[in-house]
């Protein structure tokens, strides 16, 4: 195993810089960020949601402009969650305006979708592979870097396995949950 990060803030320090592309599997129904926390409260209380884009989303637009990719797939659970329902009319609406291609892989629970890594990672050209670990709240405990050829090729095959079986995001939305669109 290469290095261990225990300081959010420093993995996404990560994501500033890369080649090609950067991709994500997010595979967790719930994430408890305390960054998030005022926004998803406001989200549960019906107040309309705050779609300026953020840093994050400054990020994403700056590697789009340098011909940089930027994907990510979430395997996710019907019904969701209240944090997923706030994820992706929130967060990841923000994303996508920026750039970011986002999809979603939909299961029931108890199945998980057939040579689709079951752990969260970031994949950053294809060769640097930081495995994502999360305590059972869904609260960011450490990066971890993975060196062993072998798991690196299982999450770029899962990668590609991934996002040839994930609807974008808009698709899965116009079929599956209307209510969280972008209005037009």
């Amino acid at each position: 195993m290469g290095r261990r990060i225990t300081d959010l803030v420093a993995v996404l320090g990560l994501l500033e810089s890369f080649d090609e592309s950067m991709y994500r599997l997010e595979t967790l129904q719930v994430y408890d960020v305390a960054y998030e926390r005022p926004r998803y409260e406001a989200f549960l209380a019906g107040k309309p949601a705050d779609l300026a884009p953020g840093p994050w989303q400054v990020l994403i637009h700056g590697h789009l402009d340098a011909g940089r990719a930027v994907q990510r797939v979430h395997v996710v659970s019907e019904p969701l969650t209240d944090y997923l329902r706030y994820e992706i009319a929130t967060s990841y609406r923000r994303s996508v305006v920026a750039g970011e291609c986002i999809a979603i892989i939909p299961t029931m629970p108890g199945r998980w979708p057939s040579g689709i890594p079951t752990k969260d990672y970031w994949l950053i050209d294809d060769h640097d592979l930081w495995t994502m670990v999360y305590d059972d709240q869904g609260c960011f405990v450490a990066a971890e870097q993975i060196a062993e050829p072998a798991e690196l090729q299982d999450a770029v095959d899962g990668k590609y396995r991934a996002l040839a079986t994930a609807l974008p995001l808009d698709a899965y939305l116009a079929t599956s949950h209307p209510e969280l669109r972008t209005p037009s």
